[in-house]
């Protein structure tokens, strides 16, 4: 009996395994052929009746017999692609890139470059990856396994990534959301703390390398980022999402997209809230994100209004420091002889405190008579900011061939950062190593100080005493404000004339108002502060009106007003496997400065900058293409550079940047390997650089030089703005997808960077700060001919692999290696005394690992709910890395040395090892 069931059972798995040898298995993703997003529920059917759907991430999965079939895939909205397969047992790995029917209203508007199209080297960060690899991190550093692109988060606050491609700053790249411009319109920065959370309505997001895609007159000359968001053209679903990291940050998100509902009616919600401390020692945070997104199709017109913000406050680490300050083991392997610090500056001891180590901020007691009295933790530098945005957007489908957008925006800042009136000297941090508040600021100090009477500082000839009770405070905490109101109008015309000619063309109008003001917010311990900045008050004749309470204006009180106009029009021509393009755009900025302290204004000034960019995609095969792009800009100065410090002169002799550049690249996608190569040179001339500052003897001649008084004559501060600099961009980049199994995929990345400076500057003028006036004897000379740009690795190399073991698990090592790391520099700085030239300090290569994996699952009661547990190791090894450093730093405690090496630089080390988990779920 037994004998017979065992020979049943093995019968029974004789005859699986028979049948399963002669099954085949089809799997694939589908997705949008320009976004790259994954399209959920797509149907995909090999016989009628027979098939499945593709779920959240775009996947799908199908066994059948081995044979020939017409494999069918479509999607509402979508045109349906139809393959025939021939299926053995081999597993088929397909990619499906279905083309939208309808009109993209957000693509159009973003110029979203197309794949086998658009002449442009670009690279689409699809939402999956976002969920898998952000971790809680700023949007920037997901994108450092792009190539080209290096991304940090600076002093580790949160918020506070900055990103270059290329070598070119955030303020040579442009970044868009929806189609609308961010960069700040007076210096082009772009603070990534205002847009916290956004990562949460993300429907992709593109970064276009070099000139880019973007018809408008942007500052792009390193790159675009594309932000998409998601709205109508989404299925419906809600999402409720917990993270918590290493630190204990912890961040809680919800979405809810309806897709299309009855009458054309579309609605978005998300929202975000985030707590806790990062990596670096005491760099706090607390946030909140929302966002609300209204659309309704009436007719052939799409209207869709967006309102979006992250109020948020933050504290940071503003300032590098010596590498002995953080790590002496590490120091003394670059070279550094510690006791060669000591002896250079014996008042500066401050040695090993750790990689995480923020000086800006200490202990302050303020019932100092009370020995139980707590302390309370005082930063040095914070931020709090809110920036909504709003946009109201009309698409309007005149006919099949004719089209016009619309979009007015507006954005309002409000906020500013915490910083003292006079920053904090190492002389004001404790340098015992005995001593519990080692390293950190002594704030008991500076209120002590505060709290006993004494004569105020001041300049008036005479001294006097304001108040006979109150006590003055020598320095004090103010809040810089940084406001602004900005509105704009993007008005887009686009006609297909025929099947192979497009034009379009439209219209960029922008105004700003940038609202600068330092106001009084902690007296520290004092019952008020002297400032006699307000050149509207006669403090000789009315003493009380230096006299400044909480609350009250000091230092510095202007707006900054900025007008910009352009114009832009472009034609694309497509036939067979070409496709080509034209843009011309010009645009106008105007200039204003308002100082209300100094009762002056520079008056409106206009300059006019133009873009000329071309390109051409040759498709020679199915999978395979070549293109091309080139262009030429004559691009405005931005504001900062042309006002001379706190003065309303505005630099009119100042010209435009000229921007040459060339690209070329191959492209090969196949749904088991894909490849892209490009080479690009960027030749950058009149390059505006950092104002550079020096100290002075005044000599006879210069205004306010008294005769036979050296100390009133000596260490006066005196600036020189350089006319413009000339650099050279050049390199090789590759980015690479194998899927070795349908479940097992490899990529890899390259870039290689040749980035140098390319300018001689003789007898460069300084001038003394007061009334914009020329040093007599103050003059320098400096060669920056071959020096390497700084500030971002030139070389980059970094690969992944993604494996599924099991349906719904993934885990996904990814390694980035940098190198060929210039530390920052200013170019007057690259020539010695003696006029010998040098490169600026090179920084150590580094290589990091980060380790991702998470697992979706569906529990029987509720299927209809899917939950997500997601964990990601950064910086798997714990490797200590430099990631931010300044060359010659003349405000390190050993700023003698200036030696173009370890000893006289000063750094950010790069976060350790931290991680961060998650669960979401999505119904």
């Amino acid at each position: 009996m037994i004998k017979r069931r065992i020979l049943i059972l093995l019968s029974a798995l004789w005859i699986s395994a028979a049948a399963l040898a002669q099954q085949g298995r089809i799997t694939g993703m589908v997705i949008d052929d320009i976004t790259g997003e994954a399209l959920i529920g797509a149907n995909i059917v090999y016989e009628p009746g027979k098939g499945t759907v593709s779920d959240l991430e775009g996947k799908f999965e199908l066994t059948v017999p081995r044979g020939a079939y017409t494999l069918q895939v479509s999607y509402v909205g979508y045109g349906t692609e139809t393959r025939e397969l021939q299926v053995s047992d081999r597993i088929l790995v397909l990619e499906f890139r279905l083309k939208s029917l309808t009109i993209d209203e957000v693509v159009i508007t973003a110029d979203v470059a197309r794949s086998r199209e658009t002449p442009v080297a670009f690279t689409n960060i699809t939402p999956a990856r976002i969920e898998e690899e952000l971790a809680g991190r700023d949007i920037p550093l997901i994108l450092n396994t792009t190539p080209g692109v290096y991304a940090t988060q600076q002093g580790g606050g949160d918020g506070d990534a900055r990103i270059t491609i290329r070598g070119f700053d955030q303020r040579n790249l442009a970044v868009m959301i929806d189609g609308i411009p961010v960069n700040d319109m007076e210096n082009g920065w772009v603070y990534w703390s205002n847009w916290f959370g956004l990562d949460a309505v993300q429907r992709t997001m593109q970064v276009q390398r070099g000139l880019g895609a973007s018809q408008l007159a942007l500052p792009s000359v390193g790159g675009t980022i594309n932000i998409l968001t998601i709205g109508i053209e989404s299925d419906m679903r809600t999402s409720v999402k917990q993270e918590v990291d290493s630190q204990g940050k912890i961040r809680t998100s919800f979405g809810f997209t309806s897709g299309k509902l009855p009458n054309g009616w579309g609605i978005t919600l998300a929202g975000s809230y985030k707590r806790g401390n990062g990596w670096v020692d005491n760099t706090y945070s607390e946030g909140w994100f929302y966002y609300a997104k209204v659309d309704k199709r009436m007719h052939n017109h799409l209207l869709t209004l967006t309102a979006m913000g992250a109020p948020q406050m933050h504290d940071h680490r503003s300032y590098t420091r010596p590498i002995s300050a953080y790590d002496t083991v590490y120091a003394k392997k670059l070279g550094i002889d510690i006791d060669e610090l000591k002896e250079a500056n014996p008042s500066y001891n401050i040695y090993g405190k750790g990689v995480q180590y923020n000086q800006h901020w200490g202990y302050l007691k303020r019932d100092r008579f009370n020995p139980d009295a707590e302390e309370e933790v005082l930063a040095e530098r914070s931020n709090q900011y809110h920036k909504p945005q709003f946009t109201l957007r009309d698409f309007w489908t005149i006919s099949d061939k004719l089209n016009v957008s619309n979009n007015l925006y507006l954005s309002i800042g409000k906020g500013g950062g915490d910083r003292p009136i006079s920053s904090i000297k190492d002389s004001q941090l404790f340098h015992d190593p005995d001593d519990p508040h080692y390293g950190q600021i002594n704030w008991q100090s500076i209120y002590n100080a505060n709290c006993k009477p004494q004569p105020p500082f001041n300049t008036l000839p005479i001294n006097p005493i304001y108040s006979d009770s109150l006590l003055v405070s020598s320095n004090y905490m103010t809040r810089q404000h940084n406001e602004h109101y900005w509105y704009g109008l993007l008005s887009k015309v686009n006609y297909n004339i025929s099947s192979r000619f497009d034009i379009s063309g439209g219209l960029d109008l922008r105004s700003y108002k940038g609202i600068h003001f330092t106001t009084v917010r902690d007296l520290l311990g004092g019952d008020y502060a002297v400032d006699k900045y307000d050149k509207r008050i006669d403090y000789v004749a009315n003493l009380e009106a230096a006299m400044k309470f909480v609350g009250d204006t000091v230092d510095y009180y202007y707006d900054g007003l900025v007008r910009w106009g352009g114009v832009f029009v472009q034609g694309e021509y497509k036939t067979g496997k070409i496709s080509t393009f034209l843009n011309l755009t010009t645009a106008v900025s105007g200039y204003n400065k308002i100082d209300y302290f100094n009762r002056a204004e520079s008056g409106w000034i206009y300059k006019q900058g133009f873009t000329v960019k071309s390109g051409l995609n040759y498709n020679l095969t199915q999978h395979s293409n070549l293109f091309i792009n080139l262009g030429y800009l004559s691009r405005v100065r931005a504001y900062r550079y042309f006002y001379r410090g706190y003065t309303t002169n505005f630099a009119e002799e100042l010209d435009n940047e000229l921007i040459k550049a060339i690209e070329a690249g191959y492209t090969y996608g196949s749904p088991v390997f894909s490849l892209f190569l490009n080479a690009y040179y960027t030749r950058w001339e009149n390059k505006p650089t950092n104002r550079i500052y020096s100290t002075y003897n005044l000599q006879p001649g210069d205004p306010g030089y008294v005769p036979d008084d050296p100390e009133s004559n000596s260490d006066k501060r005196v600036y020189a703005d350089i006319p413009g600099m000339n650099a050279r961009h050049m390199g090789v980049e590759l980015d690479m997808v194998y899927k070795a199994l349908h479940n097992l995929e490899i990529q890899g990345m390259a870039s290689v960077g040749d980035w140098i400076w390319d300018s001689y500057v003789e007898n460069l003028q300084f001038y003394l700060d007061e009334g914009n006036n020329p040093a007599v004897n103050k003059e320098v000379d400096f060669d920056a001919r071959g020096i390497h740009v700084g500030d971002a690795a030139q070389v980059q190399i970094g690969s992944s692999v993604r494996y599924e073991p099991f349906k719904g698990f993934y885990m996904n090592v990814r390694q980035t290696y940098f190198t060929k790391y210039y530390s920052n520099f200013t170019p007057e700085a690259t020539t010695d005394p003696e006029g010998n030239v040098h490169d600026s300090w090179q920084m150590p290569a580094f290589n990091l690992f980060d380790l991702h994996s998470g697992y979706h699952f569906r529990i029987k009661p509720v299927k209809k709910v899917r939950f997500d547990i997601r964990f990601s190791m950064l910086n798997l090894l714990n490797t200590k890395y430099i990631w931010d450093a300044t060359n010659n730093d003349s405000y390190s405690p050993y700023s003698g040395f200036q030696t173009f090496d370890a000893r006289s630089a000063t750094v950010f080390f790069g976060l350790g090892r931290r991680f961060t988990v998650s669960l979401k779920m999505t119904f």
